[in-house]
């Protein structure tokens, strides 16, 4: 490895011992072996310290920073400040990563010096490593991004390289977020507002799904105040071409679709928030995609999505 390495891999994370172990070996996985791995531990009470001291022992390239508990937000924040490359990747302790999945980018972020970031297909997998129905996002974009980003956030966490020089300009991940869930959407969406995007579309990045992520209920509360947040300034809505009402409602959309697929009540319920906040998106994507999950049988429904 070089005096400064290509890229630094800030991994927060908190109790998921059980998991880390598959995780840092999908890095030490990588055909691009010029990398840091800053392993920031947010207040571990079971075995993550050791673990990480371990792993250090193992690979020179693996930092362990030890921390009281902070949240994720200010864990990653105290990761980028530790990195010492031009470009950091993300990575939860619980998630996965192909072995070509940082060479792949960082030929992409070469290729495309205007884009401030550079993120891949993520694949949804369960707690065996068995892949999921679902991938995100379904259909890739790249190039100015905002308004789209705005409608959703279309980058899992852990598929994100993203330029040193643009995270130092518009600040880190906003730990003073009054939920948190969606600091991530919050920092792309500052960055896709001034920059442009990269994306390398092929399945690259291995998102886990088990009891242990964030609630929905959470996410849904961290997400509406992100755009609360965002539509606090007035261009927002210009640039977006989306009203703030409109933009709340095509969230509760989302999630109302994603609990269609384990009850119906609070799918229900869900729709009804919507509907209050912008009758008008009855008829928006989001909404038909809901009816669509509550009513059609689930083989049908992912036909038509």
């Amino acid at each position: 490895m070089s005096a400064q390495p290509r890229v630094s891999v800030v991994l927060a994370t908190r109790n998921q011992a059980s998991w880390l172990l598959a995780t840092l070996a999908s890095v030490r996985a990588q055909t691009m072996t010029d990398w840091e791995l800053l392993l920031v531990d947010d207040g571990s009470t079971d075995g993550t310290v050791a673990l990480a001291a371990r792993a250090a022992a193992d690979d020179p390239r693996i930092r362990p920073l030890p921390g009281p508990h902070a949240e994720r937000a200010a864990a990653r924040n105290r990761g980028i400040a530790a990195a010492t490359a031009d470009l950091i990747a993300f990575l939860d302790g619980d998630d996965l990563w192909e072995p070509e999945k940082l060479a792949r980018q960082l030929a992409c972020l070469d290729g495309e010096p205007h884009a401030a970031l550079c993120y891949t297909i993520a694949r949804y997998v369960d707690g065996a490593d068995r892949p999921l129905p679902i991938r995100r996002p379904p259909a890739p974009l790249g190039g100015e991004l905002f308004a789209a980003l705005v409608r959703a956030n279309r980058m899992i966490l852990s598929s994100v390289v993203v330029r040193r020089a643009v995270l130092d300009a518009v600040g880190g991940f906003d730990a003073s977020l009054p939920a948190l869930g969606c600091e991530d959407w919050d920092l792309w969406l500052r960055i896709a507002r001034r920059h442009r995007v990269a994306v390398v579309a092929e399945e690259l990045t291995r998102y886990r799904v088990h009891p242990g992520n964030t609630p929905q209920a959470a996410i849904l509360a961290s997400g509406l105040a992100v755009l609360a947040k965002h539509y606090r300034d007035p261009t927002t809505a210009t640039e977006a071409a989306l009203p703030a009402d409109a933009a709340r409602a095509r969230l509760l959309w989302y999630h109302a679709t994603a609990a269609a697929a384990e009850a119906r009540a609070p799918a229900l319920r869900l729709a009804a928030r919507a509907l209050a906040t912008a009758p008008r998106s009855l008829w928006s994507r989001p909404a038909l995609g809901a009816f669509a999950r509550l009513i059609l049988p689930r083989a049908a429904h992912r036909l038509l999505a």
